[in-house]
């Protein structure tokens, strides 16, 4: 019986046929190798093993390389078999359909009430979390899927042509195509989608990714003019724009809007420019641990300004020199914003 190579030749096999191997990889195995002759030889058998494969499918193949090996050569070890096993394990995979991979488990990425995160994706793309966001992530071979459950999230797409990267929410899919943008979970009856950069797709939630993508660009077109699309619930977003999506994933309002402005809180800032007072409250509200309510006699002044997130009694005292309320802590977790002319008149 034959020895099976060894840990180390499997996992240098597979890092050797990555498309991200680096100078300072190729020059640590030509070490490898040089420390002990055994090396050359179970790198060798490695080698010529899978050149029997030329039949499979490309793709398959590539796969096959990247993700069973290392798991199937070392599943063949601990039984101490080899024979001409290793293109038997790796046929053997593929006719289970990439078992490892299929069975990947999903992640969940929580943020608090007043808490932002920045996190690294599995395939290099960052996902900046809001104030009280859940996101749940699962990679597979076909397609990168997010389902933002609340919340808010800035996704910065790492460009793969073979897998969509595709964020849920509510009764929609947003299809990146290349992108950088927004996904805001408001509610169940209302979803905003804002483009930074590039292009994404939304379709119907019951959509497949396959059959959306084979729409591209011939049956979505880019949006221009809201009155135009109220009803439609497809379409391709560009930069700068922003959609409202309804219950029904229907677009119930497009923007033209200042996108870096909508996600300058990535940066620790609020940008607002005639923000009704009560919209603007309602926004630092989410980085505050503690609810901020306006007197209803007090009028919804507009509000023009950019505010750093900083504690609520920073905020709320900027705010109060640019708007005539004074805010008045209730108890712990409650302030409410009086009209200072009121209070005047009562004292």
């Amino acid at each position: 019986m034959t020895n099976p190579p060894s840990n180390e030749a499997v996992d240098w096999f597979v890092k050797l046929r990555s498309t991200e191997v680096s100078s300072g990889d190729r020059h640590a195995y030509e070490q490898w190798l040089l420390a002990d002759e055994s090396h050359q030889h179970d790198f060798d058998a490695i080698a010529s093993e899978w050149s029997d494969l030329d039949n499979i499918d490309d793709w398959a193949r590539s796969e096959l390389a990247q993700i069973n090996l290392n798991a199937n050569l070392i599943h063949r070890r601990r039984k101490t078999l080899w024979t001409s096993g290793f293109a038997s394990a790796a046929v053997l995979a593929l006719a289970v359909i990439l078992w490892p991979l299929m069975g990947q488990d999903s992640d969940l990425y929580q943020t608090d009430r007043a808490e932002r995160r920045e996190i690294s994706l599995a395939d290099g793309s960052r996902m900046h979390l809001n104030s009280a966001s859940t996101v749940e992530v699962s990679f597979d071979a076909e397609v990168r899927k997010l389902v933002l459950k609340k919340g808010e999230g800035v996704f910065d797409v790492e460009h793969d042509s073979m897998r969509p990267f595709v964020v849920l929410a509510g009764k929609s899919k947003v299809i990146a195509l290349g992108t950088r943008f927004s996904v805001y979970h408001i509610s169940e009856d209302d979803i905003q989608v804002t483009v930074l950069d590039g292009r994404v797709a939304i379709v119907p939630i019951d959509q497949s990714v396959e059959t959306a993508v084979k729409q591209f660009p011939q049956d979505i077109s880019p949006v221009r003019k809201t009155s135009q699309n109220k009803q439609l619930n497809s379409l391709i977003l560009e930069a700068d724009q922003q959609v409202q999506l309804g219950a029904k994933g229907q677009i119930s309002s497009l923007v033209e809007v200042r996108a870096v402005n909508e996600a300058a809180w990535i940066e620790g800032k609020l940008v607002f420019n005639n923000t009704p007072l009560r919209e603007v409250v309602r926004e630092l509200s989410r980085y505050t641990p503690g609810e901020i309510l306006v007197d209803q006699n007090v009028p919804d002044h507009p509000v023009t300004g950019i505010i750093h997130i900083r504690s609520s009694e920073t905020m709320l005292g900027l705010l109060s020199q640019v708007v005539p309320i004074t805010p008045i802590k209730q108890s712990a977790s409650l302030t409410v914003l009086h009209a200072t002319t009121a209070l005047r008149h009562r004292g």
